[in-house]
């Protein structure tokens, strides 16, 4: 099939609840979302950059930029609406990997629904379900965050990650796991930490968690090998596995022990399968992780959660514990306590609703000259 129209919708939506990380404290979330229309079907993806460029470079402002000037123009001109054959046309695009992700995956969308089957089944995915894990940020009080984690614990998430950063770490863990003791946990410092840090991180140990998420800035292998040398808890790598090249490098270093797959941070589906065949061949676990994302990307990361080597629960709960409305149908539901089921439907089986809060929106066409023509 051939692209007729590629479409960027810029969209905003409320959060259920503030969310606060390391850097910034949220009340709404805005992603990109790109639609392609080929052969009479509709592919959706969603860019999970974020509006300011802390967790990595790239905004969803610089992606806009980047889809608009040069990804969505290369793959009109290449003719192909196939996600792999559209990854080498823009091969010598350097980085800006969560742009390329969002084409990337309303390809996949595009064709799981032409071949008629689940966009799950079209990656090779195993599962009938994924288990789920909850996300909490960083909390006013102790208290709060303690409370925060029983209640997304009886809720029936199977794990909960916990936000932690220099002056929130230790203490705030502990109370958690003194309160509450068999909740599955995870520590995430977003690589708040530096070498000088391991003996401080080494405080964690011993706390009974799942994994100590991307402790230390994310080029320090060597250091994060040898901080999971000295742990007994699982060191798992985030920001620091950009690429197949990335986790290789990591896991024959043994600088970690689990690896969180985002599909925005990788470059989108191919590539997060490559690293999760990888994992599985190095027999280390792996889950989907995720920023708030709307509909489109949550139900493309259950898809990806249906992959063998997912077996840690994965960043894909319900759409009520995130957002009021993210302008998608349907809304991602528990099936049953702690786990949830992509859709049976051809491709992703999503759909973008008139109360999407689209605040901004283009579209390309391509023409008989060199360059697509914008149309409104």
């Amino acid at each position: 099939m051939r692209a007729e129209r590629v479409s960027l919708l810029m969209t905003l939506a409320p959060l259920a609840r503030p969310f606060e990380n390391r850097w910034q404290r949220f009340e709404s979330w805005t992603k990109v979302l790109v639609r392609v229309e080929a052969g009479g079907l509709t592919g959706l993806g969603e860019c999970t950059a974020m509006e300011t460029p802390y967790y990595n470079y790239e905004t969803i402002e610089t992606a806009w930029h980047v889809l608009e000037r040069y990804l969505i123009p290369l793959v009109l001109r290449s003719g192909t609406t196939d996600p792999e054959a559209a990854a080498r046309a823009w091969a010598h695009v350097n980085g800006h990997e969560e742009a390329k992700a969002a084409l990337e995956c309303a390809l996949w969308d595009l064709r799981a629904k032409a071949a008629g089957v689940p966009l799950g089944v079209a990656l090779g995915g195993e599962r009938a379900t994924v288990p789920v894990g909850a996300t909490v940020g960083i909390e006013p009080t102790i208290d709060a965050l303690v409370d925060a984690v029983a209640r997304a614990h009886e809720a029936g998430y199977a794990r909960v990650r916990i936000k932690i950063r220099q002056g929130w770490d230790v203490e705030p863990v502990k109370a958690v796991r003194s309160a509450l003791p068999d909740v599955p946990l995870i520590a995430d410092a977003n690589a708040a930490y530096g070498a000088e840090d391991l003996p401080h991180l080494r405080a964690l140990d011993g706390l009974g968690l799942l994994a100590l998420e991307q402790p230390l800035k994310s080029r320090l292998i060597a250091e994060s090998a040898a901080l999971q040398a000295s742990l007994a808890t699982p060191v798992c790598l985030d920001e620091s596995v950009k690429s197949l090249a990335d986790v290789r490098q990591a896991l024959d270093a043994g600088a970690c022990r689990a690896v969180n797959v985002k599909v925005g941070r990788v470059g989108g589906l191919a590539e997060a399968r490559r690293i999760h065949d990888a994992c599985r061949d190095h027999g280390v676990p792996a889950f989907v992780g995720a920023k708030y994302d709307f509909g489109v990307g949550r139900w493309t990361n259950i898809a990806l959660g249906t992959l063998a080597n997912m077996t840690l629960p994965s960043d894909v709960g319900p759409t009520a514990r995130y957002y009021r409305d993210d302008g998608t149908t349907p809304q991602v539901c528990f099936v049953s306590p702690g786990r949830v089921a992509p859709r049976p439907a051809p491709g992703l089986g999503v759909e973008i609703t008139d109360s999407a809060h689209v605040v901004r929106a283009q579209s390309f066409c391509p023409t008989s000259d060199k360059e697509p023509r914008w149309r409104a």
